[in-house]
């Protein structure tokens, strides 16, 4: 099953097990992700990189079937996932492991895609694409974040940074905790502390 990105609480948790989250907007998806964490209220939460998956499956096998008998339901979290990643998938939906929940976290991926195709037309499993923010959605949010901490800026300062990240939240967050930083003992930041910061001048 298909979905965008802003229809993510639509999405009941509870019946699916596998959860494909691709797209070239890194902030986005780690947003969304650890959103849908805190609203299950996830603990056993695992953690793997591809690579190490597809060099070591036998390990990787291992460590998601074993559970103790106070052990909740366990939730993998799968990073920089390609196709290669798509026999092993196959392998754990094969094995009917109901009480793990996968989160598979990828960059773009073609229309083409084998693992793409895998999530968007099977009805258990859910797929969720995250495109580049747009500038007014970036802007959007800084503002927020100025407001909340009570730091004045300027929205020409504001343009400033949005522009320096090329359509990701997750570098938009990078510069707004540098910024946060420096903005710890004044309320104000000005254009030269701003070009400072996020490494525009020379």
């Amino acid at each position: 099953m298909i979905f965008k990105s802003s229809e993510s609480q639509k999405i009941n948790i509870s019946k699916i097990n596998f959860l494909l989250f691709y797209g070239n907007n890194e902030g986005a998806k780690e947003e969304t992700i650890n959103k849908i964490f805190k609203d299950e209220n996830f603990e056993n939460i695992n953690k793997y990189e591809e690579k190490e998956i597809l060099e070591n499956p036998k390990d990787f096998f291992d460590g998601i079937l074993s559970k103790s008998l106070f052990e909740k339901e366990k939730v993998i979290v799968i990073k920089r996932v390609t196709e290669k990643l798509y026999k092993i998938i196959e392998e754990v939906d094969n094995k009917k492991i109901d009480d793990i929940k996968f989160f598979l976290n990828a960059g773009s991926l073609e229309k083409k895609s084998k693992l793409r195709n895998l999530f968007e037309k099977n009805k258990n499993y859910v797929c969720i694409t995250f495109y580049p923010d747009n500038e007014q959605t970036l802007s959007k949010i800084a503002s927020i974040f100025f407001k909340e901490k009570q730091i004045l800026i300027s929205s020409e300062n504001i343009n400033l940074i949005v522009n320096k990240c090329g359509g990701d939240r997750e570098n938009l967050n990078n510069e707004l905790t540098k910024i946060e930083y420096f903005c710890k003992n004044k309320k104000k930041i000005s254009t030269s502390d701003i070009i400072r910061l996020i490494n525009l001048s020379k």
